[in-house]
């Protein structure tokens, strides 16, 4: 396999330049000739490459067509996420729930490293971390304050998602933490095109754990929205994912599927008894199994939707 024209094709359909991922331990001219299969490269700085490119190493075999089950995945993953790992949906989610001016501060430092990271450098990646610093303080500041507000300009990651040839766990994160921010119609778009890219392999670690999550969030936005014909697509996109899944991960998600359809059927005029039923259902197989945690949400998610608790829909993720 020619590693470099591999590099050259996940790089292109990333729409990167040569000049954006050169830098003190690669130059241009060494990437370009990489790239040709006109030299090597040492380990060292083949991992740097992946990591300025955002591909983790267990994507990049995957692609080699040379994966096999047996592949035991990188140890350092998080490392190929930039400062994605560091922004949250909601501030229970950082582990600080207790010390929201701690999680304040943290969220002013990251703001300052990403400036200072796209003034030496303003590639498109660094603009986009920019605006998860951006999101990820004004959520922050909004755990304090709900009426705090502030602008920001997402138009760099919406067209940054919908011109991908090729899509990467990282990228799936990023569509992840922006999506609630997105229209529906882009996020619609996006969705269907992220669901061309899902690996074949499911031991690909790197994707397993984001690409139902990512889903399910997006299937809450449209069922929020009233946007069902999305969430119809959004659920046939699950589905999907779901034959990709590990046997009991396949499990959970079938078991997540139930409820959701339910919750589509209730929305679409369907038999009403039947739809909460499926939903129940699914809340007691979780139950059943001591899986706590979705037991409490999706409860909590059911009383929302049939009114019993006012608190308007928002989507999580937890990945």
């Amino acid at each position: 396999m020619n590693y470099g024209a591999l590099i050259r094709r996940i790089r292109q359909a990333k729409h990167v330049r040569l000049t954006d991922l050169a830098d003190d331990q690669l130059s241009e001219a060494l990437l370009s000739r990489f790239e040709r299969g006109q030299t090597d490269m040492t380990l060292n700085k083949f991992i740097h490459l992946l990591t300025r490119l955002h591909v983790t190493p267990d994507e990049f075999i995957a692609h080699t067509e040379q994966h096999e089950d047996g592949h035991e995945p990188y140890a350092n993953n998080g490392a190929f996420f930039g400062h994605f790992p560091s922004f949250f949906f909601r501030l229970e989610a950082s582990g600080h729930l207790e010390e929201p001016h701690k999680v304040l501060r943290e969220a002013e430092d990251l703001l300052q490293i990403t400036e200072k990271e796209y003034r030496a450098s303003p590639t498109r990646w660094h603009l986009i971390s920019l605006r998860g610093a951006q999101l990820h303080l004004r959520r922050a500041k909004q755990h304090l304050d709900p009426q705090y507000m502030t602008t920001i300009d997402f138009t760099p990651v919406k067209e940054y998602l919908l011109n991908l040839d090729m899509w990467t766990s990282v990228d799936m994160w990023v569509y992840a933490y922006f999506l609630t921010q997105l229209d529906d119609d882009a996020n619609h778009l996006i969705l269907q095109a992220a669901a061309k890219h899902i690996p074949n392999h499911a031991t690909v670690s790197s994707w397993r754990d984001v690409l139902f999550p990512v889903g399910e969030a997006q299937f809450v936005t449209f069922m929020s929205h009233h946007r069902l014909e999305y969430a119809r697509d959004a659920l046939d996109v699950l589905n999907k994912i779901k034959t990709n899944l590990r046997p009991q991960e396949a499990m959970n998600a079938e078991v997540r599927l139930n409820f959701l359809t339910g919750w589509l059927n209730l929305d679409q005029g369907a038999d009403r008894q039947t739809a909460l039923r499926q939903m129940d259902d699914a809340i007691s197989i979780f139950s059943i199994l001591h899986y706590d945690w979705e037991t409490r949400y999706y409860s909590s998610l059911k009383a929302k939707i049939t009114g019993k608790d006012p608190t308007p829909i928002e989507p999580d993720i937890f990945i």
